[in-house]
């Protein structure tokens, strides 16, 4: 038989790196983090978010607990700084919160800084004029300006609103199986197909990662073919769904939202809508499940 060529190109490659970090994220968020989140809101005498427990957060218990002590935190002012500044868990979530994995962090008087990545900087730059062509663009041109290489600045220069929904829902607290197949005469070839440039950036994302968690992800090069492609696989994306914005100027408040669908060739495509709610991963899987998702 014929050989079968897997072509690893950049939506194949993001995807992937997009589970990699996923899977690592989560591990240090149930435990070291979730451990300095329990410190800090406990010396600030904060209780638990109790909004909507967005992206993966739904998933366990520990998630969802470290997604509401964070999303507590996030609201408090900066002037109660002085009283948690000298505990080591609270400059770890600083580490965490202003790391350049999630754009550049902006500090809006608030205890905790938010990422202002390549799509937070287009929804910004295009207000109010909100739509996926345009803010796909537009997060395109704000990730080559910026030089941000963050997980969704790196969707950004792919100009895929398909990865930049679901590295987005990965992202989401900070910023503003294996297919089976015929037998066959010799293995899979895989082929790299990433753009050197899109590689190169991906690169300084992957150190970055190191540098503040301590171990490494597979480095952006054709050595590393067959495990993005498996990681692409394995990725789940259908379904995420992340809120970017919303409209205050009307009541009740509109919340912006990109979700993924199946379009009607069958295809992953987004969805854009606004609605009153916030809407999670969690409830937006249960809408397409029941074929109820109209907004």
């Amino acid at each position: 038989m014929s050989e079968e060529r897997r072509i690893v190109d950049d939506r194949t490659f993001l995807l992937g790196l997009d589970k990699f970090y996923r899977d690592a994220m989560k591990r240090h968020e149930r435990s070291e983090l979730l451990l300095c989140a329990r410190r800090v809101a406990a010396a600030l005498n904060i209780p638990p978010d109790t909004g909507p427990v967005e992206g993966y957060y739904a998933e366990d218990r520990e998630l969802t607990e470290y997604f509401q002590l964070v999303r507590a935190l996030q609201w408090v002012g900066q002037d109660r700084t002085p009283a948690v500044a000298f505990l080591p868990e609270f400059q770890r979530l600083l580490d965490v919160t202003s790391a350049p994995l999630y754009g550049k962090a902006i500090w809006s008087g608030k205890l905790l800084p938010t990422g202002r990545d390549a799509l937070s900087q287009a929804l910004a730059d295009t207000q109010p004029d909100w739509s996926g062509p345009r803010l796909t663009e537009s997060a395109y041109k704000a990730a080559e300006a910026l030089d941000d290489f963050s997980l969704v600045g790196l969707a950004a220069r792919a100009q895929d609103p398909v990865v930049l929904t679901a590295t987005r829902e990965s992202v989401v607290l900070y910023a503003e199986v294996m297919c089976g197949s015929a037998l066959q005469d010799q293995p899979p070839k895989y082929v790299w197909n990433v753009n050197k440039e899109l590689a190169d950036q991906a690169g300084r994302f992957i150190d970055a990662f190191g540098t503040l968690f301590g171990e490494e992800l597979p480095p952006p090069d054709p050595t590393q073919a067959a495990r993005y492609w498996h990681a692409c696989e394995d990725n789940v994306i259908l379904g995420r769904c992340v809120r970017l914005g919303y409209n205050d100027a009307v009541s009740p408040v509109l919340q912006y939202h990109w979700a993924i669908c199946y379009g009607d060739d069958g295809t992953l495509v987004v969805q854009e809508f606004w609605h009153p709610d916030v809407w999670t991963t969690e409830r937006y899987r249960a809408a397409l499940q029941k074929r109820q998702a109209a907004f």
